[in-house]
């Protein structure tokens, strides 16, 4: 892939500044970002950059749907100067990472059009619908980061796109209250009405609240299932990138045990693991992933 990476200093620069974006943002991940070698890591630091900048636009409150749908859009159109002339910081940082680890473009594109399905408030009919979503906001997330940790298999991509449903599902779970405030319910309504509720009930669900914690178990099964099936994706990665990804594997896995603690029951406050949780798992981080290939 021929890129115009911009001048070392403007990359540098990209590099700092989209390091300092993960660093306040990626609370979760970022121990685990760490765990990469300097080259990965300034990538993935560029698409966490990236990512972050979409999601912030969505979320902010004091702008309208058009102001958000206009600079969501005018985001996408960056991306054309990321593949050929970047002029910006991280617009340069971002064009050494697609260019060293040839990352398409559709895929960032991908990612900035399911983030857009968030302006509005939303719903899922079904599984697949939900699938659909997650893969855009979530999974080609994953799929650029298989390209940074350096996955030549052929089947990676669909296992990475499997490990994001199930950190996705995770967030969802974690932030089902939160969502609500702005008018959103991600979890899939034909299951709402199987299980004869409504969003309400899930919403005011409290532990042992047999149907409403009946209906979030399924979905917690869910994430585990995926979470299961997606350690299949660790071998397939060089041993040098294997801490990062097993560290944000088992930070999402134990955040989501935590939940099922609690029998997913909604809450105010954001479920955050401590620091302590997150070096501990950092280290069974490097333990399982470099050394024994599993998770």
């Amino acid at each position: 892939m021929s890129l115009a990476l911009g001048n070392g200093r403007l990359v540098a620069h990209g590099h700092r500044e989209c390091a300092r974006v993960a660093r306040a943002g990626a609370r979760t991940f970022y121990v685990a970002f760490c765990l990469l070698p300097p080259r990965r890591r300034h990538a993935i630091h560029a698409v966490y950059a990236f990512s972050r900048a979409a999601d912030d636009i969505a979320d902010d409150p004091g702008l309208d749907a058009a102001e958000k749908r206009y600079r969501l859009g005018a985001l996408r159109k960056e991306l054309s100067a990321v593949y050929s002339a970047p002029t910006t910081p991280r617009q340069a940082a971002l064009a050494e990472a697609v260019g060293v680890f040839d990352i398409p473009r559709e895929l960032l594109e991908t990612l900035v059009d399911g983030v857009a399905m968030d302006i509005e408030p939303r719903r899922h009919a079904d599984l697949a619908a939900l699938r659909e979503y997650c893969h855009a906001v979530a999974g080609v997330v994953g799929q650029m980061c298989v390209r940074i940790f350096g996955a030549a298999a052929p089947e990676a991509d669909a296992l990475a796109d499997e490990l994001g449903f199930a950190l996705q599902m995770t967030n969802i779970l974690r932030d089902l209250a939160e969502d609500a405030t702005d008018g959103r319910f991600y979890l899939p309504q034909d299951e709402l009405a199987t299980h004869h509720l409504n969003e309400a009930a899930v919403l005011a669900a409290v532990p042992g609240d047999g149907p409403a914690t009946r209906f979030l178990a399924l979905q917690a099964e869910r994430a585990a299932e995926a979470f299961a099936a997606a350690s299949a994706l660790l071998p397939l990665i060089p041993r040098g990138s294997r801490p990062c990804l097993a560290g944000i594997a088992l930070l999402y896995r134990t955040l989501l045990d935590r939940l099922r603690e609690r029998d997913c029951a909604p809450r105010p406050a954001r479920l955050r693991l401590d620091t302590r949780t997150k070096l501990a798992v950092a280290g069974r981080a490097v333990v399982g992933g470099a050394v024994t290939g599993r998770l």
